[in-house]
């Protein structure tokens, strides 16, 4: 890791200081003027915390993660300024097994984050209404989610959470995807000189790299991953729907009528898909092993760096390739593709949408619910959201001729070790509370890689030159244009009554899933065409009308409220 820089190291003894005198950890705010001080320093608005007693609170999030370092400047500043210090807890083990411990005993941290699982939370009592609380505590983020409210109320008529995505502002640049796509190992798209054309090509690039290259750096070239570990089995569900031309709508597609619902799983597209996925097991191009990984041995077998396809969203598997980075082994990162049967359309590009149940739902054992919305009244303004997200102006970045924000280069410099901006920016704050996405109101970019100017600046000297190979811009260069979604995208987001027959289909397609995909894959040459009428069997016998009957009627609902 790069040492700090001398101006770096003295602004951590400051920040350090600030929270020293500013906070009695034993519960009382001892000195305001630290908090009014740092406040005209940054640029930051006062929070009203400022002689409020120091409290923590702790956040789980479903997502692996580990903690910054305890001398994070901004973290500290910010914990100056609101008197509060926030303490993760990310998921070890099970997710379905952690969720129903924190239900049944009742000993909950005071907010949580599991994105579509909150339904649980919610149904057991477990999270707190919280339209009322946000409208008296939370005034900046009752605006922040103004054009989106009406949206967020559960069919009992309460908000439950306070979402941490889809709340973009101004215009959409694409630069890079985080989201689904078909993923391929640079230095395999620099061996060819271009990008596969189709899903056939893809495979076979992945084979005959193989072949020349059977083991990297030691260590046994592996062709494409499938990942099918717990609620992460998108990685083996999904490909079929975005191969046909869909977007990532999640348990059912769009009907062929307006405002409808159909079925996703039995088409000859889906069973042309495993059937492919099949004779690559064959010809060795898939391994066994990888569909019996957990997520953890997953990421380690990317961060090997001898993965050379997979499909994913960037989210899921980013620390497998942040770890590639920081050994400085950029060739064996990826790149994405949208691939689609011939003649289909690509669509796995969306405009950041709503989806009203992906964020933090504050549970029953908060002591001070109000206090921690006070605190996400007070991220979610724009100085504090710049401040997090770009860090100090004059020792990060700077305001150019064109009011235009730019980093120093040597912040570009630390940001090639991706540990960086973990231990000294406020990300990991931004990430898991509300947040301002796309432009701010100056026009910059909310986050440093989404400013033009500042991608192509950090560009490594690897990827420029493998774009210029390959005659594309950016990440996003073989993955289309992003296009709109209506307002009842995506059905993922929908949860489903308790004990209802929708909820009963959904848990059968999902155990006709788990039975039988992986199965597929594997299946003995000459055996496949009879398992797949096997599957087809047990997906009808599913009852999934019940579910599309459910998504229809909740089209109708986001239709006349959103």
């Amino acid at each position: 890791m790069k040492k700090r820089s001398i101006p770096v190291l003295i602004l951590i003894a400051i920040a350090a200081l600030f929270v020293l005198t500013a906070c009695d950890r034993d519960g009382a705010a001892t000195d305001p003027a630290a908090a009014i001080e740092a406040a005209e320093r940054y640029g930051l608005p006062l929070s009203g915390m400022e002689e409020m007693p120091f409290v923590e609170f702790t956040i789980f999030s479903r997502d692996p993660d580990t903690p910054p370092d305890e001398d994070n400047p901004i973290i500290q500043i910010v914990e100056t300024m609101t008197n509060v210090r926030i303490n993760f807890e990310h998921l070890v083990g099970d997710l379905d097994t952690m969720i129903g411990l924190m239900i049944a005993s009742g000993d909950m941290p005071d907010a949580i984050f599991v994105g579509g699982e909150s339904e649980r939370f919610i149904e057991s009592g477990s999270f707190i209404p919280l339209q009322d609380l946000i409208e008296e505590y939370a005034p900046n983020l009752r605006r922040h989610y103004d054009r989106w409210w009406s949206g967020m109320h559960h069919a009992d008529g309460n908000i439950y959470i306070a979402d941490i995505f889809g709340t973009h502002f101004g215009e959409h640049v694409v630069l890079e995807t985080w989201d689904s796509a078909f993923w391929l190992r640079k230095s395999v798209f620099a061996h060819f000189g271009r990008a596969p054309e189709d899903i056939y090509e893809y495979f076979d690039f992945i084979h005959q790299y193989m072949t020349l290259n059977p083991t990297i750096e030691g260590v046994p070239t592996l062709g494409f991953e499938v990942l099918t570990d717990g609620w992460r089995r998108f990685c083996i569900d999904n490909p079929p729907m975005f191969m046909q031309g869909y977007a990532n709508w999640g348990p059912a597609l769009p009907g062929a009528e307006p405002y409808t619902a159909a079925q996703r799983w039995l088409h000859p597209w889906t069973r042309d898909y495993y059937y492919i996925l099949n004779q690559e097991f064959h010809r060795g191009t898939i391994a066994l092993e990888t569909l019996t990984r957990n997520f953890d041995q997953y990421i380690a077998t990317i961060a090997s760096g001898a993965v050379l396809g997979l499909f994913d969203q960037k989210w899921n598997f980013n620390a497998a390739q942040n770890s590639l980075i920081a050994e400085g082994r950029y060739e064996a990162t990826f790149l994405p593709l949208a691939l689609t049967w011939p003649g289909v359309e690509p669509n796995y590009m969306s405009v950041p949408g709503w989806t009203g149940n992906n964020g933090l739902g504050i549970s029953t054992s908060a002591e001070d619910p109000g206090r921690l919305l006070q605190y996400m009244d007070w991220i979610v303004q724009e100085p504090v959201q710049r401040f997090l997200a770009w860090g100090i102006e004059g020792e990060h970045w700077y305001f150019d001729a064109d009011n235009r924000m730019a980093r120093f280069q040597e912040t570009r410099d630390f940001m090639s070790d991706t540990r960086w901006s973990h231990d000294n920016l406020g990300h990991r704050i931004r990430h898991y509370f509300p947040k301002i996405q796309g432009r701010m109101s100056c026009g910059n970019a909310t986050m440093p890689g989404d400013q033009p100017e500042e991608y192509f600046a950090a560009l490594r000297d690897f990827d420029r030159d493998l774009f210029e190979q390959l005659g594309i811009l950016t990440e996003a260069g073989f993955m289309g244009d992003p296009r709109p979604r209506p307002v009842y995208y995506p059905f993922w987001s929908m949860v489903w009554p308790d004990g209802s027959e929708a909820q009963l289909a959904d848990q059968r397609i999902d155990d006709v899933n788990v039975d039988f995909l992986s199965r597929l894959v594997i299946a003995p040459e000459g055996t496949f065409d009879a398992l797949w009428a096997e599957y087809e069997a047990a997906m009808r016998a599913t009852g999934y009308e019940a579910l599309l009957e459910e998504i229809e009627r909740q089209i109708a609902v986001r239709v006349e409220t959103r």
